[in-house]
């Protein structure tokens, strides 16, 4: 019969015919501030309408009627999804081995350790917790249509990507200058198209220079243009991207790069509107709209006498935050789903499964590059798919997953001398822990499901380290 619930904590069924075992396993789960249901038989918890809402399932094997691995059998039929711990007082490796192969989440022998049991309980919870997590992460996913690009351009609809639609919508209208700030990779090249596209010339061209990617000694010749003869190679006049830009959008990507004497012909050019070609005696007229990125403070810049202080001023008229993808990762769902199919079209094959656990690591994960680096994982997990699941979104992941992977067997090779470095730890943890499991998983930092894998797969019998 269950037991009223009291609290809002993670919710444990208990199964057990032996009324003081019950009795006894719910009163050390609720010390540890557990919400506990405890069930005499199989057939009463199965009936019991919260168990799919269970965090975690503690169920004996020996029971009268439905034994454990029968209910085990019922619940996966029912794809009731609450991890389920198996207790017995009868068991050997080959039925916990059985029982972890069917479905159990893990296996744990009378009499235990408390802590043994409770580690389990705690991980099993936190398994749940993950994976509610995950499925709300991928109803997102899955509600992102193929046909929608956000606003502006741009995926988002967190609270920081609300506040960067209205800081675009508030700016573009201006022809003022408008600095864009943000780390490098979120995106800021999207809201200057977007300040473009809402600017007082949108039919205009839109000229994009990248002050990092060219030397000194290039750049003045590509932004101011040349005269013919003005040095050596130039054949021809040319004009520069201040003149390309005129009658619309002139964008200056990584702005602190510029030299001080760049800064100083650009100043002129904001200032008046005129451009002087490097060796050339003649101004000509052009009418842009300056926008500027940046991803290091400026002000510190002009402290440190890198940049001047009236150029800074003049271009940070108006100003525009981009947000880091860390600070926004509600969003990651939608722009996960952008990237993915994008990559698979590309690619010329479906878009693969993520699993669970990847959407939420994705989610956890710290992203210095922003959704740059969130674009280049989505890549890779289309290239390195496997029968339809997505690859590993870290580079060195997939790299030596791809390594291991492309080993051919034989003696001396690295996948046999891992394995025979992993035997050689195991069989060290079980002598010094006596065979017990349970006190050796936790020891190799691994579940006992694990552990009992690797035990058959090297044909360990833990009774060969007991004293």
């Amino acid at each position: 019969m269950a037991e009223e619930c009291t609290n809002t904590a993670p919710a444990i069924a208990v199964v057990d015919d032996d009324e003081a075992a019950r009795i006894s396993l719910a009163q050390m789960l609720r010390l540890r501030r557990y919400r506990v249901e405890a069930f005499s038989s199989a057939e009463a918890v199965l009936a019991w309408p919260e168990l799919p809402g269970a965090d975690c399932v503690i169920s004996d094997i020996k029971m009268p009627g439905m034994d454990g691995e029968q209910f085990l059998s019922e619940m996966l039929r029912r794809r009731i999804p609450g991890p389920v711990i198996l207790i017995t007082g009868h068991g050997d490796v080959s039925m916990a081995v059985r029982c972890l192969k069917n479905g159990a989440y893990d296996f744990v022998e009378k009499p235990f350790e408390e802590d043994v049991l409770l580690a389990s309980v705690s991980r099993a919870v936190e398994k749940t917790a993950l994976r509610r997590e995950s499925e709300a992460l991928r109803r997102r996913l899955e509600a992102f249509s193929p046909q929608e690009n956000g606003h502006l351009g741009m995926i988002g609809r967190s609270r920081v990507m609300l506040d960067l639609y209205a800081q675009v919508e508030t700016v573009a209208p201006s022809p003022a200058p408008v600095l864009i700030r943000g780390e490098t990779g979120t995106g800021k090249e999207l809201v200057a198209r977007a300040i473009h596209s809402r600017g007082p010339n949108p039919n205009g061209p839109l000229i994009a220079v990248n002050a990092g990617a060219l030397p000194e000694s290039m750049l003045e010749s590509e932004l101011f243009g040349h005269a013919k003869g003005a040095f050596t190679g130039a054949d021809s006049a040319r004009d520069g991207k201040l003149l390309t830009a005129s009658g619309g959008t002139l964008l200056l990507d990584e702005v602190e790069s510029l030299s001080l004497r760049a800064q100083v012909g650009l100043l002129r050019v904001l200032e008046d509107g005129l451009v002087q070609p490097v060796g050339s005696d003649e101004q000509r007229e052009t009418d842009i709209r300056l926008l500027a990125t940046a991803k290091v403070d400026l002000v510190a810049e002009v402290k440190a006498g890198r940049m001047r202080e009236d150029f800074y001023h003049r271009i940070a008229v108006l100003t525009v935050d981009v947000p880091p993808l860390r600070d926004r990762p509600e969003d990651m769902p939608l722009l996960l789903g952008a990237f993915l199919r994008s990559a698979a079209e590309r690619n010329g094959t479906s878009v693969p499964r993520v699993p669970e656990e990847m959407l939420a690591s994705l989610q956890r994960e710290y992203w210095p590059g922003n959704v740059r680096q969130l674009r280049n994982a989505a890549e890779r997990m289309v290239i390195t798919a496997r029968d339809g699941e997505a690859g590993p979104f870290r580079a060195e992941e997939a790299e030596g997953g791809n390594r291991l992977l492309s080993l051919p067997p034989g003696p001396g090779r690295l996948a046999d001398e891992l394995q025979r470095t992993e035997r050689a730890v195991i069989e060290s943890a079980l002598r010094e822990n006596q065979g017990e499991v349970g006190i050796t998983a936790q020891a190799l930092g691994i579940s006992r499901r694990a552990l009992y894998d690797r035990m058959k797969k090297y044909a360990l019998d833990r009774q060969n380290y007991r004293i």
